[in-house]
This record gives structure tokens, sequence and C-alpha cells, in this order.
């Protein structure tokens, strides 16, 4: 499996420079000097992905030098794109400043961070274990002064190795900075990489996002993942284990943690192999409803994909709101195959969510939106295509359309109105039932 094709974040105009840029050594163009001449000494050839996106573009891209993107696309012999691990630890290294042919800070004669980067995403790169692990020493010991808020690292042949240093980096008071760690299609990860992995994030209290797509976790992930979820100080808001297997049994392990979690927000474990086959997976169900029905935080649960059949009923008094349910609960998705009575219980699509536009619209504008993925319309031109996407400074996925693409269309431009707030300024907006039908 490969991850789905991704549109890289941009930020709004208009926004002010750091004060960092100031400092030497904290432009684009000075770690790429730094990187070219280091991957030169040591016999590799500069990556053609990390050169674009520090090199100058004229001002085209405003997040030059912040966000850096390595797509390491569909061939593995093409080294123009695939970093592998000697490129990425020499990325790393670049970094940091700290080998001893790099250049020194002028005044303090320490190596010279660069600090501007942000954002680091690679993609089906083939960095592997020694690749993670240098990256998790940029965590560590850079933490406090390289503000890197978001980590992909997703299809690059990660293992238990690789995920012992992640986790490490990101224990009790080693890093603060890091937002959002996304670990998708890493196949050989599986449930002893979560393990090690949870050594380190059971003690972190500001990580917001950990997303493990189908990375092979079968039921032994259950219980490090509630461990993470049990810590006190716990700050993760969205927990997504979609694509995974780890069934009612793990289901069932994951609940004592996620009871005593405060923070979780949003929990997506769509397609896990849970169904109405076993007495393990009742038996997850019904410890997993006893949990639901208390959470103080959780208002969002996906199931899709997990064929339980009659099992569902146990969910019912947990969620259904008149049948006494969770009312913080507003968005909560099961899979199309229950009867018709329990899925009409029990699905919510959280009408309301994300950005509100004036009374019965939604805010669809693509320039209010990032990390944009397509999941529904490819080839299908008789449906508007449906998208999963974050608001900007949002941390949630959210489900919806794109309004420029709805007034392309003479059938649907007629839903697009635009609008002016004090928020987000001139944008579009789109009929909200439109948009609820839509992406039903």
């Amino acid at each position: 499996l490969t991850p789905a094709l991704r549109m890289p974040p941009k930020k709004k105009d208009g926004k002010k420079k750091s004060a960092v840029s100031d400092e030497p050594g904290q432009k684009p163009e000075d770690l790429l000097s730094t990187y070219t001449a280091f991957v030169k000494k040591i016999g590799l050839p500069p990556n053609g992905e990390v050169t674009a996106a520090l090199a100058d573009d004229g001002g085209e891209n405003p997040y030059r030098g912040k966000q850096i993107i390595v797509d390491g696309g569909d061939d593995p012999s093409d080294t123009t794109k695939q970093l592998g691990p000697g490129g990425c630890r020499a990325l790393a290294t670049a970094i940091m400043g700290s080998h001893p042919t790099m250049p020194k800070h002028p005044e303090t004669g320490q190596p010279m961070l660069y600090k501007t980067l942000q954002e680091l995403r690679i993609w089906g790169a083939n960095i592997g274990d020694d690749g993670a692990s240098s990256i998790a020493e940029v965590l560590r010991l850079g933490g406090a002064e390289i503000q890197l808020q978001y980590l992909e690292l997703t299809n690059n042949g990660i293992t238990a190795i690789g995920a012992f240093a992640l986790g490490r980096s990101l224990s009790c008071m080693m890093n603060l900075s890091l937002i959002t760690l996304n670990l998708d299609y890493n196949m050989s990860l599986g449930s002893e990489g979560v393990a090690a992995l949870s050594q380190g994030l059971r003690t972190n209290s500001t990580l917001k996002k950990l997303s493990l797509r189908y990375c092979n976790l079968d039921s032994e992930a259950g219980a490090p993942l509630g461990e993470v979820l049990n810590f006190t100080r716990c700050g993760l808001n969205i927990l997504d284990i979609q694509g995974n297997h780890i069934g009612g049994t793990g289901l069932m392990e994951l609940c004592p943690g996620l009871q005593n979690n405060k923070s979780l927000t949003k929990l997506i474990i769509a397609d896990n192999d849970i169904s109405d086959s076993s007495s393990e997976d009742e038996e997850g169900l019904k410890k997993f409803a006893g949990v639901l029905l208390v959470h103080p935080t959780l208002t969002s649960v996906d199931l899709l994909y997990n064929r339980i059949g009659y099992f569902a009923r146990h969910l019912i008094p947990a969620v259904d709101v008149p049948s006494g349910g969770n009312k913080n609960i507003v968005e909560f998705r099961v899979d199309a195959s229950l009867d018709d009575d329990m899925y009409a219980k029990l699905n919510k699509m959280g009408g309301g969510k994300g950005k509100k536009g004036k009374k019965g619209k939604k805010k669809c504008d693509a320039t209010l939106k990032e990390d944009v993925v397509q999941v529904r319309g490819r080839g299908d031109t008789s449906r508007p295509a449906v998208y999963e996407f974050r608001y900007k400074g949002s941390y949630e996925r959210e489900r919806g359309l794109m309004a420029q693409e709805l007034l392309c269309d003479d059938r649907w431009r007629n839903a697009v109105s635009v609008e002016m707030d004090e928020e987000d300024g001139l944008h579009l907006e789109v009929d909200a039932e439109f948009v609820d039908l839509a992406t039903k």
C-alpha cells in the first residue's frame, strides 16, 4: 500500500517573517548549502526533493524552508527522489549542524542548528530504521531550539528499532514542540513497533495527534496504546489506527487506558477486523460501550468497515442520546451493513463541526484547507468529489467538498455563494444540506 496523494499545506499571505530568520544560518539557502556540501563529502548525490524544497524559487512558495517534503515516488531506483537511510541521516546532520566540517555560529562557536524547520514529510523514500533514528536525534537533541511541529514518515519500512528511537525522543521533557506524528503505511512496524514507540509516548504530554494507519497492528497493540492514553498528563486529541487488525481483543485491551483518559476527542478504529464472529469481539464491544458512555472528552468515533452486525446493539445505550447515551459524541460512524434500525440509532455524521459559515452554509473554500486527500469521486462524474482535509489551525481531519470545483460544474454551482467575515475574509461557502447529502 502507498499513501494517498496529498496537497502540501500553504500559509496565508501577510504573515510576518519569524525573527529567527535574522539569525545566522536560518535561511533555506544556508541549510541547502550545508546539506549539499555534506552529502558530496560523504559520497552521496544531493536529493532532488530536498534541493527543490530549499532552493530559491523567487518567492513562489511561502512555506519554503519551514516545510521539507520528500516524495520518494513509485520507482525505488530513482535516486533523485529516494532519500534512503544515508541521505536521511545527512539531512538530519545538516539540520543539527553537528558535523565538525559544518559552519559554526559566528558568535558562540557552537553548531548552527536550523531552527526554521516546522514540518518534515518523507513519503515512501526508503529511510528505514536508520533514517528514523537520525530524525529522532533531531527531536531529542534539538527539541529545545528546533521547533519541529509536524513529522510524517509514511511508507518508509520503519520497524520496532526506529519506533523505539522515535518514542525515546518524545518521552517526558525530551521534546516539547512536536504536535503531530504520522507513521502511516509502515507495514513492518507491527504491534512490536507500537509497543516500542509507546515506551516513550506514555510519558509525553504535548503530542496532539498520532496516526498509525495500515501498520499491520494486531490485538497486542491495544495494551501499549492504552498505556499512552492512560498517562495522567496525556495531551493526545486524535488517535488514528485505521486499517489494522486489533479485533475485539485489541479493543478490549485499549479500553482501560481510554477509560482513564481525559484528552482524546477523536478515535479512528475503522477497518480493524472487529466483527460479530467471536465472543472476544462481543466482549470488546461491550467494554468499549461502557467507556464511551462516560468518556468526558470524546466527540468523534469512527468504526467504519467493521462488520459488527448484531453486536452493535451493545453500543446503542452509550451513543444514542434518546437511549441515555453520551451527549458529547456528535460524530459516530458505523458500517452500512448494519440493519436499518441500529444504523439509524448509531450513525451520526457530526453535522455542524468544522468551520461554520452563515446559517445553513458551510465554509468549503479550498484556500481554508490543508492536508487535502481525495477519498471519493475518482472517475465518477455523477457526484461531486469528496475530500478529507484539515482546516488551517485545526488538528482534526474532516470530510467535505471543494467549492471551487462545484463552481466549474453547471449542475452544482448554484449551491455556492461568496461570503465575507472577519475571520477568513472573502471566501466561498456551500449550502449545508447539499454538503451533507453529497458526503454521505
